[in-house]
């Protein structure tokens, strides 16, 4: 006897192949609806090309809500400001696709009950397999701290990104001690990034090192990579070595101030960063 194993949010899931079953069984509607128009009955064919058109867009939706789970998972925080519950809303458009061909798109073999059975039967299918989105799951709350959670993810997403920025542009850099000294960089804005997220009371007052200084660094990496690749030039290369020692400074500085919820001093450090990036002209 086989047993419907109901999605569980709380496991890691793979993202790519999830959902993507729900693609190929709608399929065959798309040429039935095609065959259904070049034998005249036209009822019947938009019957069928509706329940695909509802399929295609309830796959999409439910596998957008997969990935936001699975992004909950990586962040430990749940987007949901602001959003839609993508699998439910999924879930109602696929059992409206089948409730509409039934009862128009099977050659009149089911009426309405019956069609509307078969929407239900869809709709609990949905629910046992991928969960509504995590309806009735208490989701993290940190609007008291003045930015909510929609703000924060967006937020970590772009500092991660400046991150990844930060290491790609360092293998353009011949310098074996500044690849590694960016490399250690980009390890310690990550562990800044998961001390916030596991306690976001600081997030909003540390958002200025997450986008201004964060993106400083971005900016001087990339342009010493860009306009110095393979170029001998001892006295830019001693400016970077300053810079990169600011940086660091800055990150310890920062690490300091999450654990002691002392964030004002930082400010000051971050626009000496700033000066100096103007100042020593690496960029």
């Amino acid at each position: 006897m086989t047993v419907v194993k109901r999605y569980d949010p709380e496991a890691r899931q793979p993202t790519l192949w999830r959902g993507v079953l729900l693609y190929v069984l709608a399929f065959p509607l798309l040429p039935a609806a095609v065959f259904a128009m070049q034998d005249g009955e036209t009822t019947k064919a938009l019957a069928r090309a509706a329940g695909f058109a509802l399929a295609m867009g309830a796959a999409t939706l439910i596998r957008r809500g997969i990935r936001l789970d699975n992004e909950a998972i990586r962040r430990k925080l749940r987007r949901r400001a602001s959003t839609v519950r993508y699998r439910a809303v999924g879930a109602g458009l696929l059992a409206g696709g089948m409730f509409v061909v039934a009862w128009f798109g099977l050659n009149g073999q089911h009426g309405p009950i019956d069609a509307l059975l078969y929407a239900l039967a869809v709709l609990v299918g949905c629910y046992l397999y991928y969960d509504f989105d995590g309806i009735g799951r208490k989701d993290p709350e940190i609007a008291a701290v003045g930015i909510t959670t929609e703000e924060l993810v967006d937020l970590l997403d772009e500092a991660e990104g400046r991150i990844v920025a930060i290491e790609n542009a360092s293998r353009d850099i011949p310098n074996v001690e500044f690849r590694d000294r960016l490399r250690r960089i980009a390890a310690e804005a990550r562990a800044i990034l998961d001390t916030i997220e596991k306690d976001p009371v600081d997030a909003r007052r540390a958002r200025k090192f997450l986008k201004v200084y964060l993106d400083g660094a971005k900016q001087v990496t990339e342009g010493y990579a860009r306009s110095h690749r393979g170029v001998e030039a001892p006295a830019l290369e001693d400016n970077f070595r300053r810079v990169l020692g600011t940086i660091e400074t800055v990150i310890h500085e920062q690490q300091e101030a999450l654990r002691e919820n002392n964030l004002t001093d930082l400010d000051v450090q971050i626009e000496v960063l700033q000066m100096q990036l103007e100042k020593e002209g690496v960029t």
